[in-house]
């Protein structure tokens, strides 16, 4: 008789299969993987319980039941990798590490899970309703969906992985831009803490003086309320986010950005200017969006010589497939950039700069991508360069909360 053959036992029909390999290719996280073992392999197999044993980073095998404690990590690596399924009639053929973790799991069979020789943990399948063993060709089938199941399980591990490493990396150069801020601005916040100083020097003498309580009480409070609305751009900048799209002020958006870089701007005697058209309202996470503005606006800012103009420009068009589109284009008038290295500016850890990271220009650009948009970089070299953002103003719907407009303090 072929492999795959019928045979007595074998009542559960082959087509289980097809429609779980489908439905594991949509997954996309545990959850989703999890739920296709429920849906699908809990009828294909005719099994009571079936659970996923997933291996740890400390290479221990844990389900939300506990650690398997019936065999040591190490035994379980080398029989997941090379090893065949393990059933509770043939445990004594098997071996001792087989009955005990049968045992132990009070399993009916476990499959291994591999991907490319590397173990990622076993499915437990739990005793048939009829009590009956497996026959062969249910076995092969249930050895097929194994075998798709830990890759797309390895993908879907790698996947998150990749998430968290680009979310940190988002993170270090947002901390990184505002550690460059917190630099520039200490000398813009002194200004306005030496007003307040003066105006408690003077209260206890002059009390009576309404030069020193009216007026110049109203000068402190406006530097204070001054110092606290930087301050507050600040931590905006540095607080780690979730991406959360909502209908955002486009226009006030850029104007806070403009705004909160002046100071940057005076210290280095450029002027910063806002030019073009005002913005509409659109879909976007406005504090990821406004961190990538202010990592192109204080690049043009550093590489301007003294004297200079950056610009923000702002207008909307329509694009070929008729969408109406933001775009934003900062201007600076520094070296530009060659037309060889115009791509390679968005790579990871490439700089020009003598204490660059390489990673502020990467980082800007998913946040776009991540908008549904796209960033350009144009200009003669020796004339300055533009960076030009393009952005839809309806990005994805599963990202969208329109109900929410957001405006940044």
């Amino acid at each position: 008789m072929r492999q795959g053959d019928a045979q007595p036992g074998d009542a559960q029909p082959s087509d289980w299969l097809a429609g779980a390999i489908v439905a594991l290719a949509g997954a996309r996280d545990d959850d989703e993987l999890t739920a296709v073992l429920e849906l699908h392999l809990d009828a294909g197999a005719d099994a009571v319980r079936v659970e996923w044993w997933r291996r740890d980073d400390d290479g221990s095998y844990r389900s939300p039941r506990g650690r398997c404690a019936g065999c040591e990590a190490v035994a379980l690596d080398r029989w997941v990798v090379s090893g065949p399924i393990w059933q509770r009639h043939e445990a004594s053929t098997a071996g001792p590490d087989a009955e005990r973790v049968l045992a132990d799991l009070d399993a009916d069979l476990i499959v291994p899970l591999r991907a490319q020789d590397y173990p990622l943990g076993f499915l437990v399948l739990g005793t048939r309703t009829d009590r009956a063993p497996r026959a062969h060709g249910q076995l092969v089938r249930l050895r097929a969906f194994a075998d798709h199941f830990g890759l797309v399980a390895e993908r879907v591990h790698l996947a998150s992985k990749l998430a968290e490493s680009q979310r940190m990396l988002q993170q270090a150069t947002r901390l990184s831009t505002v550690g460059t801020l917190a630099a520039e601005l200490a000398h813009e916040i002194r200004n306005p803490l030496v007003a307040v100083q003066t105006f408690l020097q003077l209260l206890p003498e002059r009390l009576d003086d309404p030069e020193v309580t009216i007026e110049l009480r109203g000068v402190a409070l406006t530097e204070l309320q001054r110092v606290a609305r930087l301050l507050n751009e600040l931590l905006g900048m540095a607080r780690a986010s979730v991406a959360a799209f909502a209908a955002t002020d486009l226009e006030t958006l850029v104007d806070q950005v403009v705004r909160f870089l002046q100071v940057s701007a005076r210290k280095k005697d450029v002027v910063l200017e806002r030019i073009g058209d005002p913005l509409p309202t659109g879909a976007a996470d406005a504090s990821r969006l406004k961190q990538a503005l202010v990592n192109l606006v204080l690049n043009a800012i550093q590489a301007s010589p003294d004297g200079a103009t950056v610009t923000v420009a702002t207008r909307t068009v329509v694009d070929a497939g008729g969408r109406p589109i933001v775009e934003i284009a900062i201007q600076d008038r520094g070296p530009g950039i060659p037309e060889a290295q115009r791509e390679s500016v968005f790579n990871p850890f490439f700089t020009t700069k003598e204490n660059g990271t390489g990673l502020g220009l990467p980082v800007t650009r998913q946040i776009v991508v991540d908008h549904g948009g796209s960033i350009s970089v144009e200009g003669t070299q020796g004339t300055g360069a533009s960076f030009i953002i393009r952005l839809p103003l309806s990005p994805p719907a599963e990202r969208q909360d329109p109900t929410v407009v957001t405006r940044a303090a």
